[in-house]
């Protein structure tokens, strides 16, 4: 999903003053911190285990510059 999708999505809601919240630890929810989304960059679709994420954040494991991965740039909320 694009911000742009995500904006267009959210506009949609009748009531704009429903809290945003991410998922949190084990299943509960968190609220979405209110400082500004980093751009960070992802490689996609790398993890098959069924505990992780399917994407990784590249300054965690990958290399940048890797033809590897398919790496995007993404915010996480």
């Amino acid at each position: 999903m694009t911000v742009k999708q995500l904006i267009q999505i959210l506009s949609t809601i009748e009531d704009q003053d429903v809290r945003v919240m991410t998922k949190g630890y084990e299943g509960r929810v968190d609220d979405i911190d209110n400082n500004t989304p980093a751009i960070i960059h992802v490689a996609l679709d790398v993890n098959t285990a069924w505990y992780y994420g399917r994407h990784e954040r590249v300054d965690d494991m990958y290399d940048s510059t890797s033809s590897d991965y398919h790496i995007v740039k993404a915010i996480v909320l």
